[in-house]
């Protein structure tokens, strides 16, 4: 008995003392997570604009080219945070409005949002590219960081730390409200709800 005991404190321990030290992280992980669950949003997005101005009433078979070559000399380009500036690379062209006053695309198969308006009277173009602000994304970087990130090994210690507090918690707690009373239903309605949302 006084061996269960000392097990279960020193979980206790355990779990209080790396519970403290992963606050900061479970944080940014948490906001991080939230952002990119509602990404499909935009909400946190910020619009980048890049002009210039090219020839003016340049026929449509004609235009894409004119317009990939003068965003590749564009000097607006270094001012954007690294992460646009990246992002802002011409790599499809989707029609959405042809008109008399102006031809606007739609940048990259994904639903990124970058469109690219040309203006036939005046030549002046607008590229739009909606992106997180930089602090934003270094976050969402750390978030979805894969091995080749230095934010990996801070990731894969995190999965470990939480692994352990999941796993800690069932041995603190002893009576009515521990783990073979009250928690092994409460595990198995979490567990249940994973499947619940895997089949919807």
């Amino acid at each position: 008995m006084k061996k269960k005991k000392k097990l279960s404190t020193t979980f206790r321990n355990w779990h209080r003392d790396l519970g403290y030290l992963v606050i900061g992280i479970t944080i940014v992980y948490s906001i991080s997570g939230i952002i990119l669950s509602v990404r499909d949003l935009h909400l946190f997005e910020k619009e980048y604009i890049l002009n210039t101005t090219i020839e003016k009433n340049i026929k449509e078979e004609e235009l894409q080219n004119k317009l990939i070559s003068a965003f590749s000399k564009s000097e607006e380009k270094k001012s954007l945070p690294a992460h646009i500036n990246k992002k802002s690379i011409l790599n499809s062209f989707k029609l959405l409005e042809n008109n008399n006053e102006f031809t606007k695309y739609q940048i990259s198969r994904k639903k990124d949002m970058k469109f690219i308006t040309y203006y036939k009277t005046s030549g002046e173009v607008i590229y739009s590219i909606s992106g997180y602000p930089t602090f934003i994304n270094t976050f969402i970087k750390a978030h979805k960081s894969s091995t080749k990130d230095k934010w990996s090994y801070l990731a894969l210690v995190y999965s470990l730390i939480l692994f352990f507090l999941a796993i800690s918690a069932i041995f603190m707690v002893k009576g009515k409200y521990g783990f073979k009373q009250r928690g092994i239903y409460l595990t198995l309605l979490g567990i249940a709800l994973i499947v619940i949302f895997l089949y919807l």
